[in-house]
């Protein structure tokens, strides 16, 4: 896990003077976690339910399903970081992935032994995400057709954009559409400041954040207690990575706000919740030749990943 510190580090670092601090914090977290990353698909589970941009702490204070709970690193503090940690130059015909987030496009088609790619097929355009209902739909719907393989669930929330009563009200007051407000209503860039920049500034009060993600994470937590109480096997929730909500981790800094920041490495966004269900029985698994997958346009594909502040 690990990163080299390269020349080109260094010349970033000092053509930008502002990010020292946090090159510091990056070298500080490999020397204490690197080679800590777990390896998920090594883990002991029938059923992986990953909860996207899931802090530890919120979720250690906020879930209520029973189980044994750990901090784990992840591979990744991004989304397709996780996937290079985890999925990719790999082969587990073993598993099926219903997944909500779009960056599944970029591992090749033979990695699982079948994907539901949910961004395709149960998008809401209202929300501009997948919604957590959705998921535990095509998730019983998956353990039904392949009974005998894992399931690895992949909801969106709490990643952004939020859900609940908080979430609207950022929605109406900032015009706030999908991930951030710099993508129009029909997917064009626009010239306003983005989401995470306006709450940098002060515009949006971070306190109005943190508790849309709260509420977002309540909803998500729920939807998983139902679809894990559905699944036969051994349980596991956890997440991909975490997601920054106004720290300031380095004196005399702008808080800072989501997880698309190459520049930081810490446990906020690297160390993520491990909650080992308890199963009064286990599935017998087997491995098949995958089914072909075929991945969406690339221009929907492209817009998905937009709308939730990919791109």
């Amino acid at each position: 896990m690990m990163e080299r510190y390269t020349l080109e580090n260094l010349r970033k670092v000092l053509g930008q003077p502002g990010y020292v601090g946090w090159e510091l914090q990056r070298l500080l977290f490999d020397l204490k976690h690197g080679g800590d990353a777990v390896d998920v698909m090594d883990e002991d589970w029938d059923n992986l339910v990953l909860l996207d941009a899931c802090r530890y702490d919120y979720f250690e204070t906020q879930n209520d399903i029973p189980g044994e709970l750990s901090r784990v690193v992840s591979h990744g503090g991004r989304s397709w970081e996780f996937m290079q940690g985890n999925f990719v130059g790999e082969q587990f015909h073993d598993t099926v992935y219903v997944t909500g987030n779009p960056h599944t496009e970029k591992l090749r088609s033979d990695v699982f032994h079948a994907v539901e790619p949910l961004y395709l097929n149960a998008w809401d355009d209202e929300r501009e995400t997948v919604l957590p209902g959705d998921v535990v739909e095509a998730a019983v719907a998956a353990h039904e057709e392949y009974p005998n393989k894992r399931l690895l669930v992949h909801f969106m929330q709490p990643h952004r954009p939020y859900l609940g009563e908080t979430g609207e009200r950022l929605r109406d007051q900032f015009q706030i559409r999908g991930f951030n407000r710099r993508i129009a209503h029909d997917g064009a860039r626009t010239d306003q400041p983005s989401f995470s920049t306006l709450m940098e500034r002060g515009e949006i009060p971070i306190d109005m954040t943190r508790q849309a993600y709260r509420e977002t994470l309540d909803i998500v937590l729920d939807h998983t207690k139902e679809l894990v109480d559905e699944l036969s096997g051994k349980s596991v929730v956890s997440a991909d990575h975490g997601e920054m909500l106004g720290e300031t981790l380095i004196p005399g800094t702008r808080p800072k706000f989501g997880h698309s920041l190459e520049y930081i490495r810490n446990e906020t966004l690297y160390v993520v919740p491990w909650l080992d269900v308890p199963a009064d029985d286990r599935r017998t698994i087997t491995s098949e030749d995958p089914i072909e997958f075929e991945g969406g346009d690339s221009n929907t594909v492209e817009e998905r990943l937009q709308f939730l502040g990919y791109k």
